[in-house]
């Protein structure tokens, strides 16, 4: 196999590049790890506070 059978996989939601897989497979739905698990590992109430204080910037703009 070459760099010629292979076909690269975009992510469904925000489209950066997940990998290659070769040309006639079929992938449905492809995910990066970002978008299928949003919360980062470790402390979840960082990201709940900065969540929470981009929201209220969208609200006040």
């Amino acid at each position: 196999m070459n760099i010629y059978d292979t076909k690269s996989v975009y992510c469904k939601d925000c489209g950066k590049p997940i990998g290659e897989i070769e040309y006639d497979a079929n992938v449905i739905l492809p995910e990066c790890g970002q978008c299928a698990d949003p919360i980062p590992e470790g402390d979840k109430i960082l990201y709940t506070v900065s969540a929470l204080s981009q929201s209220k910037k969208m609200i006040a703009a």
